[in-house]
């Protein structure tokens, strides 16, 4: 997959594993800024005012490139010298109607979650170094209708066919069919089973609550809601998390240098609402991909 999250729009985050979480990030104590003579002057002459302009459309047409929908980009920088050296004081990007990577979002919001972020882009060695700890807190509305147009996608159709791999090897079984329904606060995952030995096909549907788990987000109590056959629930549930079309969403926000981390979960007025963190820790080096 590819991974909506370009360090804001312009950098690919690739480089080796790095693992972060919030009890980690702290932001910056000590502001490193122009001198107050310079920061004066752009901001009297406007050119902080432009730079501003220029580099939220810059971002805005990066994140056309990766995602689809209606996005909003706003960017607070100190001046035009500390935003050419990548010093900025805030960055919120809005979207909505997002269709990125087979993933489908009514809507997504990330912010910036200190007022001082530094981030060097080397153009020359297409490097970027996050010079601090960076962070973002992100929150996400995934209606039922993004879930099934999600599932109906070929990236997550790549999980079902992992899971029928094992159930063909033994001849046991074979997801033909797989929808979500949110019902109730309840999350529901039907699927079309087809049963060699059985030589017949039969619809399962399982409730399950959305809970979160050291950062992680999980389907857990698991019932079986037609009585076909019996199941063993615990293996039912490890089955139903691995397909889980919520976290594979979420996925489209994390890579090896970003770490994220679910706040809460909610499931209401047929939609889930999803928040947490977004972080990447000081002294990482990304290679940019163009």
């Amino acid at each position: 997959m590819k991974k909506f999250l370009i360090t804001l729009g312009i950098m690919a985050l690739t480089a080796a594993s790095v693992s972060a979480n919030c009890e980690d990030f702290m932001c910056p104590s000590n502001m490193e800024l122009s001198n107050g003579f310079s920061r004066g002057l752009s901001n009297i002459t406007g050119t902080t005012f432009l730079a501003t302009k220029t580099a939220q459309s810059i971002l805005k047409s990066q994140i056309k490139k990766e995602a689809e929908g209606d996005f909003d980009v706003k960017l607070k920088a100190y001046s035009m010298p500390d935003l050419k050296a990548g010093r900025f004081k805030s960055l919120e990007i809005t979207g909505r109607n997002i269709v990125a990577d087979d993933v489908y979002l009514s809507m997504l919001k990330l912010k910036t979650l200190c007022d001082y972020n530094y981030i060097v882009y080397d153009q020359k060695n297409k490097t970027a170094t996050f010079k601090e700890d960076f962070g973002m807190a992100f929150a996400t509305t995934i209606t039922e209708d993004d879930l099934n147009n999600t599932m109906n996608a070929n990236g997550y159709k790549e999980l079902i066919d992992e899971i029928n791999s094992m159930g063909k090897a033994y001849n046991l079984f074979n997801i033909t069919q797989s929808k979500a329904k949110l019902r109730e606060n309840k999350f529901m995952y039907v699927f079309q089973v087809k049963i060699p030995l059985l030589n017949t096909k039969q619809n399962i549907v399982v409730s399950s609550d959305v809970n979160i788990f050291n950062g992680k987000l999980y389907l857990s109590h698991t019932k079986v809601l037609n009585n076909f056959f019996s199941l063993d629930l615990s293996n039912l549930s490890y089955v139903i998390n691995y397909l889980n079309p919520l976290s594979f969403s979420l996925g489209i926000l994390e890579n090896k240098d970003a770490t994220l981390t679910v706040k809460d979960a909610a499931i209401k007025d047929n939609r889930i609402d999803i928040d947490g963190t977004i972080i990447v820790l000081k002294d990482v080096v990304t290679e940019c991909k163009e």
